[in-house]
């Protein structure tokens, strides 16, 4: 008995000490195997579905401090493999916050947020600078924000994937850009059935059948997301996916996935989908992507009515 009493403590010691461990940092340099990327090429999508206005140039930004998604080497590749591929437009991949100066930024025809996260205009060491260096952070993280806004609403285009839209969670304004706030995803990582909302609508051209599941972390977004406000193209199935889950906050059981919208003079396009490493190698999900991405460059023409207006019309 007294030997079964010791080796019980030593397991639940052995256990504790293993929970107490801190988690093994993030390999941020980790990229796609070659199998990977190959299988990227060979899923993208051989032309683009508009022709080019002019040469594009799209700035793929992927800075997360906080959590960082390991998908996001991911989403890289994938962008450059369909630049690559279809020649409609140049990918330059870079976490320079530079690029985000207003001179600089005039050289792009759009962005996208590549699960990028948090305040990603300030430091990440913010809360160990000094009174004076946080001073000087947000002047330039107020400047930085001033300068993208501006540029945005000039006519310019925004690509949100998968967490993008829980950038800036601290600028009242970025909201009102995306068009909703990250609410977690207490659906969890999980095959969940999509609903095309809008058939007809060129940015959901990549769905060829009025429902298809996916697997993923599946997202809720919370106000100012509004049908009122938004094209929403694809939301949760939810006579079909198990929403009895704790942690829904939605009582309107509307869980939009994928919408466009504008903001000033510019287009707004977000794709919820961007977790699983299987779907960088979707064809389906890469030419939803692109459509997406030409949409903000400018080049494939989309009505962004919101839904609520669009159904109206009909």
């Amino acid at each position: 008995m007294r030997l079964a009493c010791l080796a019980f403590l030593a397991l639940a010691l052995a256990s504790a000490s293993v929970l107490a461990a801190p988690a093994a940092p993030v390999d941020k340099t980790k990229a796609p195997s070659a199998e990977e990327a190959a299988k990227m090429a060979a899923a993208a999508p051989a032309q683009a579905r508009a022709r080019p206005e002019k040469p594009r140039r799209l700035l793929v930004v992927s800075i997360s401090p906080g959590f960082w998604h390991d998908s996001i080497p991911y989403g890289k590749k994938a962008i450059e493999a369909m630049a690559k591929k279809t020649g409609a437009f140049e990918a330059v991949v870079s976490d320079d916050l530079a690029n985000f100066e207003p001179q600089s930024l005039a050289k792009f025809d759009a962005v996208v947020f590549n699960n990028t996260n948090n305040e990603f205009f300030l430091p990440e060491n913010y809360e160990q600078l000094s009174g004076a260096e946080k001073e000087a952070a947000d002047k330039r993280d107020a400047a930085l924000k001033k300068s993208f806004s501006e540029w945005l609403a000039g006519g310019k285009g925004l690509v949100l994937l998968h967490v993008g839209i829980g950038s800036f969670r601290k600028w009242p304004e970025f909201g009102e850009i995306g068009g909703a706030r990250f609410d977690g995803h207490p659906l969890g990582k999980r095959i969940a059935t999509m609903k095309v909302d809008d058939p007809a609508h060129p940015l959901a051209a990549a769905f060829k059948t009025p429902t298809f599941e996916v697997l993923d972390e599946i997202y809720q977004v919370s106000d100012p997301y509004s049908r009122d406000k938004l094209r929403v193209l694809v939301s949760i199935d939810t006579t079909k996916t198990d929403m009895n889950v704790k942690g829904i906050n939605r009582k309107d059981g509307d869980f939009g996935m994928v919408w466009v919208k504008p903001y000033g003079k510019g287009r707004v396009f977000f794709s919820a989908f961007g977790h699983v490493h299987d779907l960088f190698w979707n064809p389906m999900i890469l030419q939803h992507w692109l459509d997406g991405i030409q949409f903000a460059l400018g080049d494939l023409k989309a009505d962004t009515t919101p839904s609520a207006k669009a159904a109206g019309k009909r």
